[in-house]
C-alpha cells in the first residue's frame, strides 16, 4: 500500500512527517509537527468515500464537542484531499487493572453518558441506520452470504426503538486514551444510534463480565438500582462483531483490500459460533 504522506505538502503550513504509526485500509496515521506544532496527520485511502465515511460530519461532531474537553482539537483539514490533522494528545492507551476496574468502569460509564447527552440540531442528525442501508445496498450483489444475512436480521430486530443518542460507533482501545481523565479519538463512525451500540462495543473491548457491564450500566445510568438487560446487550454485542465483518466485506468489494489483511476468516469462524 502506497505512503499517502511522502511528499505531502499542505499551503500555507509547515509538516514535517515523524513517523508513521498506522496505515490501515482506509487512512493512513502519522506524528508530525504542524506549523510548530506536535499533531497527528490522518490521510484516507481513495477507498474512504466508497465505505460511507463521512469526513465532513466527523469534523462537526468533534466541534460539538468542545465543550466536553475531552476529544482532539482539529488544526487543519482539507475534505477534498482526505486530510485531517489534530493537536497530539500525550497520553496512554485506556485499559482495566484488577486493583482498579471498578473505578475506570465507573468513569467510563460516566464519560460515555456525557456523550450520549449531547443533542444537534435536526438538519445536522445522522443516523446510523442510514449507514446499515448503505451496506445493505452495497452489498446486495455479493454472492449468498449467511453471515451477511444474519448480521441484517439482527440489526433490523434490535433496531426497534427511537431511543437515539449521538453515538461514537467505534469505541475500541485504541480509539480510547487516558492522561488523568479519558479522551475519545477517530469519530469518523459517529450518528445517533442505540445507546447499547457504544456500551456492547466497550464490552466487547475490554471483554467485560457480565458483573463488570452491570457496574459500567449503573455508573452511565447514575442510579445504582437501574438493572440492566444483559440478554439484550449480549444481542448487540454479538451485531457489533457482524458489523464488523459487514465493514471487511465492503473493503474487500469496493477497496480491492486482501482479506487476509482483515483476518476475515477468524471473524468468519466466530461468526458462525454465534447463535
Amino acid at each position: 500500500m502506497q505512503n499517502l504522506h511522502n511528499n505531502l505538502d499542505i499551503k500555507n503550513h509547515n509538516l514535517e512527517i515523524i513517523k508513521t504509526i498506522k496505515s490501515g485500509p482506509v487512512s493512513e496515521i502519522s506524528i508530525c509537527n504542524f506549523d510548530n506544532i506536535k499533531a497527528i496527520l490522518r490521510v484516507d485511502h481513495p477507498c474512504a468515500h466508497k465505505i460511507n465515511v463521512d469526513r465532513e460530519n466527523e469534523i462537526f461532531i468533534l466541534s460539538q464537542l468542545k465543550i466536553l474537553d475531552f476529544s482532539p482539537e482539529v488544526l487543519f483539514s482539507d475534505l477534498s484531499y482526505g486530510i485531517l490533522v489534530w493537536r497530539y494528545i500525550e497520553g496512554i492507551e485506556f485499559s482495566l487493572g484488577k486493583d482498579s476496574n471498578e473505578v475506570f468502569l465507573k468513569t467510563l460509564g460516566t464519560e460515555l453518558k456525557k456523550i450520549h447527552d449531547i443533542d444537534l440540531p435536526k438538519s445536522k442528525k445522522k443516523y446510523f441506520s442510514n449507514d446499515i442501508n448503505f451496506y445493505r445496498n452495497l452489498l446486495k450483489e455479493v454472492p449468498e452470504n449467511i453471515i451477511l444475512h444474519r448480521g441484517f436480521d439482527l440489526y433490523d430486530k434490535l433496531n426497534n426503538s427511537d431511543n437515539y443518542v449521538l453515538s461514537h460507533n467505534d469505541l475500541n482501545k485504541t480509539n480510547l486514551l487516558w492522561r488523568d481523565r479519558l479522551f475519545f479519538l477517530d469519530w469518523e463512525y459517529s450518528s445517533f444510534n442505540n445507546p447499547f451500540f457504544d456500551i456492547a462495543s466497550l464490552s466487547n473491548a475490554y471483554n467485560l463480565s457480565k458483573v463488570d457491564r452491570a457496574i459500567l450500566w449503573k455508573a452511565y445510568t447514575n442510579n445504582e438500582y437501574s438493572v440492566l438487560n444483559d440478554t439484550n446487550l449480549r444481542e448487540w454485542m454479538h451485531f457489533c462483531h457482524y458489523l464488523e465483518y459487514m465493514w471487511s466485506i465492503s473493503l474487500i468489494q469496493n477497496g480491492k483490500i486482501d482479506q487476509n489483511t482483515l483476518n476475515l476468516k477468524k471473524l468468519e469462524k466466530k461468526l458462525k459460533n454465534i447463535i
